[in-house]
């Protein structure tokens, strides 16, 4: 337990700590590294919650036609 507390210090204060987002997927609380060029990530990963929203978008979008 005490490795996982220091790797979590080391994690927010080191120089990703400004990195550290929430997942935007509904009811996805995960947290995640955004270690993306632009550092504009929002899931914690495509083949869970980003697929699922884009599925979401499409839908929606479509249902209007």
């Amino acid at each position: 337990m005490s490795a996982l507390a220091r790797d979590a210090i080391d994690l927010l204060g080191g120089p990703l700590g400004h990195r550290i987002r929430v997942c935007a997927g509904p009811g996805c609380q995960l947290l995640f590294v955004d270690a993306s060029r632009p550092g504009t990530r929002r899931w914690c990963s495509m083949e869970r919650c980003g697929n699922l929203a884009k599925v979401r978008t499409h839908r929606t979008g479509r249902a209007g036609e």
